[in-house]
């Protein structure tokens, strides 16, 4: 059986925080193997979701303290992701859970956003704290739009591929990915703006992702796989949204799903999102766009 990998690349330096990290990764990995595995043994799972989430809050104000002490400017902020997290998408998930009693799909998903959200969350709001994130670089200013968001995205993408991502151009809606996949995730603002992000990217090379993710050969998309990438895009556009002075919380889930090729193709046929970004991995590509609509679903200039 396939095992959920902890990685020493995604260490912070700091042992309370890593070792924290290390042991939540373990206590999904032992749902995935009681329950998705195996499909048995109920008690143990419900055993297991109840202890992670204790694990979590416990590490949550561990890594709090840590941070206070530090001094980390970015203090604030963060902790407000672990409020998020514990106070809304853990109960959510424990909700669905048990109305669903521990469906498989179900466990999927707590699986797909707990690692989903582990991972992003440590690469790119856990190592601020160290410094070693794109956010605690400089960047271009905010009017350069597009610069901002490939130099925020650039080096949490390479450290999720685990390969060097390079930035390679301006992607049209029109250029070919092999096999691509559509990954849509809308979220709406508190002025009533909406923002939507698609990822474009060959089902070979989002399985290899997540496979370096986790540490797990996936063969085909599951639904581990979507919520992961959901949550992972999510701390991407909260990172993007402090960069251009707004705060982590500035933009709220809405939606995400895959489009089929011709949805896609449709969405844009008129005009090309606001930015669109080509990148390269290996010998393959994948694209990144982003588009900021207002309330009505009407393109706009203006913002993030």
């Amino acid at each position: 059986m396939q095992q959920l990998q902890w990685q020493d690349r995604f260490n912070i330096g700091v042992e309370i925080v890593d070792q924290a990290h290390r042991r939540l990764f373990s206590i999904v990995q032992k749902i995935m193997e009681l329950y998705v595995e195996k499909h048995e043994d109920k008690f143990a799972c419900v055993e297991g979701i109840k202890y992670f989430k204790a694990y979590a809050i416990k590490h949550f104000a561990e890594e709090e303290a840590y941070m206070r002490k530090a001094g980390y400017s970015g203090y604030l902020a963060h902790k407000r992701l672990h409020d998020k997290m514990k106070r809304e998408t853990l109960p959510s998930l424990e909700r669905e859970l048990y109305a669903s009693d521990f469906s498989t799909e179900a466990v999927q998903r707590f699986i797909g956003v707990c690692s989903g959200w582990l991972t992003g969350h440590i690469i790119i709001e856990d190592r601020a704290i160290t410094g070693r994130t794109a956010g605690e670089l400089v960047l271009p200013q905010p009017d350069d739009g597009q610069s901002v968001i490939r130099a925020v995205m650039t080096y949490p993408l390479q450290e999720m591929f685990g390969l060097n991502v390079q930035f390679i151009g301006v992607f049209s809606p029109g250029d070919t990915i092999t096999d691509a996949q559509y990954y849509e995730l809308t979220c709406s603002g508190r002025q009533g703006q909406r923002l939507r992000l698609i990822l474009v990217i060959g089902e070979h090379l989002l399985l290899q992702a997540a496979g370096l993710m986790f540490g797990i050969e996936f063969t085909a998309r599951s639904e581990i796989v979507r919520f992961a990438v959901r949550e992972i895009a999510q701390s991407l556009i909260q990172r993007a949204a402090v960069c251009f002075g707004e705060d982590s919380g500035a933009y709220q889930l809405e939606g995400d799903r895959f489009l089929e090729a011709g949805e896609y193709s449709r969405m844009f046929a008129e005009r090309d999102p606001q930015y669109s970004l080509l990148f390269r991995v290996g010998q393959e590509c994948f694209a990144l766009c982003v588009d900021q609509m207002p309330q009505s679903g009407c393109p706009s200039s203006e913002g993030f």
